[in-house]
């Protein structure tokens, strides 16, 4: 009796083309993962420089960012001084409080700049730049934007500099500016710190609550207190001959 074997001869198994489509994938993943990083990489990195102002401009609106450049940086500080009185009732004060500064700071330039009247110039040339927005905040008796007041007095500082008495040494008042933190923020941002911030003490208690609204009296208050986080307040008592002590004391201090 023949007996056959129909029993096939096991063979092993043919592992060579997974393992060389494993090695093959295992290459082009990497090489995938590298090029992918090095565009990440580069994305994190800032660019530092430009080949125009458009390309600048791009990458402004790209990444969010935005340069900012003091109008007057550190280096200039002690050529250009800034006094802020956030609040002051009566011009007078404010006019006396400039002359002590010039007496008693080597007769150095003074140059009050009073917000409220730069909005009714830039109102009257249709020529400025924020001309027609007054106008018709003012037609529908809109609070102005954030940064605008600021805006102005940068301007004015601007144009100040660009004459010859801009060219001395000059202290800057401040009348009734700021009136709220964020002005007061912007204007150290974007044109120079501010050496110290002037509260007229009889002023503040006696007739700013009834000169001002309750918003705008909290938010004059609030600067006050921005300013007195970093111990840029003086507070001055506005009787008889304390005023010429007490600016005295605050030029002293200066130096």
């Amino acid at each position: 009796i023949i007996v056959r074997n129909y029993a096939s001869t096991i063979r092993p198994p043919q592992n060579t083309p997974r393992l060389r489509y494993l090695f093959y994938m295992f290459c082009f993943s990497s090489v995938l993962l590298y090029f992918v990083g090095k565009k990440v990489d580069k994305k994190k990195q800032p660019k530092t420089s430009f080949n125009s102002e458009r390309e600048f401009q791009e990458y402004e609106e790209a990444t969010g960012l935005k340069r900012r450049y003091k109008l007057i940086n550190h280096d200039k500080n002690k050529n250009y001084k800034f006094y802020a009185i956030p609040y002051a009732f009566s011009d007078k004060t404010v006019d006396e409080i400039a002359d002590k500064i010039k007496k008693h700071d080597n007769g150095k330039h003074v140059k009050i700049i009073d917000p409220a009247v730069l909005i009714e110039q830039e109102k009257e040339d249709e020529s400025k730049k924020y001309c027609y927005l007054l106008q018709d905040l003012e037609l529908s008796r809109s609070p102005y934007p954030k940064g605008l007041i600021t805006a102005l007095v940068k301007e004015e500082i601007q144009f100040y500099m660009n004459t010859r008495n801009g060219t001395f040494d000059t202290n800057f008042v401040l009348k009734n500016f700021p009136q709220s933190t964020d002005e007061a923020i912007k204007f150290e941002n974007d044109v120079s710190d501010i050496q110290k911030c002037i509260i007229l003490q009889n002023d503040f208690n006696s007739e700013l609550d009834s000169d001002k609204s309750a918003t705008t009296a909290r938010s004059i208050r609030n600067v006050k207190g921005y300013f007195e986080t970093v111990g840029r307040t003086k507070e001055i008592v506005q009787k008889g001959g304390a005023v010429d002590k007490q600016i005295k004391e605050i030029i002293s201090e200066d130096f």
